[in-house]
């Protein structure tokens, strides 16, 4: 076991101003923190244990992409964070830039950026954070592994990640509902997932459709309060009616 590391603030404060100097840096095969920052502290142990080894699987392909696997790693070595530890940016930060720097390369390959305006955008949404909320978690290229698995996690089903894979089956249920203000909820995302799951309900426009309608009813009602077992009958509700129109 090791101590999780974090960059200290002047460390993530430098390379959060200078993405676009660090342009070629980031298609570089290697970290380039060490040398970057040479001379100086530029990190920080926490008194958090996590395992040694916490090694990622790599994506071979656009086609293939393994983030329900990768989920399954991150998650089950990190689950013992609290949502506050997880949305440390700093901590985020040294898992993007050097300890999974190979992951992210692959993942998200900086070439197809270099040079044009959206490079800053784009390494910033992913390696750093563009803003609170659950959008921002949710793009950050390691930390959105571990809200998947936290807002899904289930140790009452065989298979705990059993919705977590109903989440990242589609590009489109994992934007449409994690993304979302009500993503976070654990107990909105549990019951919602488990109906999709259960009524196979993947198709783009309609997932888009039950999303905005949650909203609706997160804007009247205080989603907190109702029971699991309701809104079940609520979710499985509006799918039904969906389905029908569709």
């Amino acid at each position: 076991m090791s101590k999780l590391k974090f960059l200290k603030h002047s460390s993530l404060d430098r390379l959060r101003s200078n993405i676009a100097p660090n342009q070629k840096r980031y298609t570089g095969d290697a970290s380039f923190l060490n040398d970057y920052f040479a001379g100086t502290s530029w990190y920080l142990d926490s008194n958090i244990v996590i395992p040694d080894s916490l090694e990622l699987q790599i994506p071979t392909s656009k086609s293939d992409l393994l983030d329900l696997e990768n989920t399954r790693i991150v998650y089950s070595a990190l689950k013992h964070l609290t949502p506050l530890q997880a949305s440390q940016q700093r901590l985020w930060a040294y898992f993007t830039h050097v300890s999974h720097w190979e992951y992210m390369r692959k993942r998200w390959p900086a070439e197809q950026y270099v040079g044009k305006e959206r490079f800053r955008e784009v390494m910033h949404e992913r390696y750093f954070f563009i803003s609170d909320g659950s959008r921002a978690l949710l793009r950050k290229g390691m930390a959105r592994l571990w809200w998947y698995g936290y807002c899904t996690y289930d140790e009452a089903r065989s298979d705990p990640f059993e919705l977590t894979g109903a989440l990242l089956k589609k590009l489109d249920v994992a934007q449409n509902f994690a993304e979302n203000p009500f993503g976070r909820n654990i107990d909105v995302i549990k019951a919602l997932l488990s109906v999709v799951m259960e009524r196979d309900f993947y198709e783009r426009k309609r997932v888009r459709d039950l999303a905005r309608y949650i909203n609706q009813i997160g804007g009247a009602t205080i989603l907190d309060a109702i029971p699991p077992d309701e809104l079940r009958e609520l979710f499985t509700a509006k799918i039904d009616q969906l389905t029908v129109a569709a």
